[in-house]
């Protein structure tokens, strides 16, 4: 099933957007189903989930003075 969706979109990536669409001849939609799925199967192999890279780059945040002197 089918659903009606809409998004705002930078004028840039629509430009790019049609630009594909043009020269694939494949409809916008179809592109962004496409970028879409390619984005899951990218997140499905993650194995490092965006929570915990979340906390691992808040660790970094409160230890960058301290790695800064270690580096010098």
């Amino acid at each position: 099933m089918q659903v009606k969706y809409s998004t705002m979109l930078d004028a840039q990536r629509v430009k790019r957007l049609r630009g594909w669409s043009a020269q694939t001849k494949i409809p916008q939609a179809k592109l962004l189903e496409e970028a879409i799925d390619l984005l899951g199967a990218s997140l499905a192999h993650d194995v490092v989930t965006p929570a915990y890279r979340r906390v691992v780059d808040d660790v970094i945040k409160e230890d960058r003075p301290a790695l800064k002197r270690l580096a010098q």
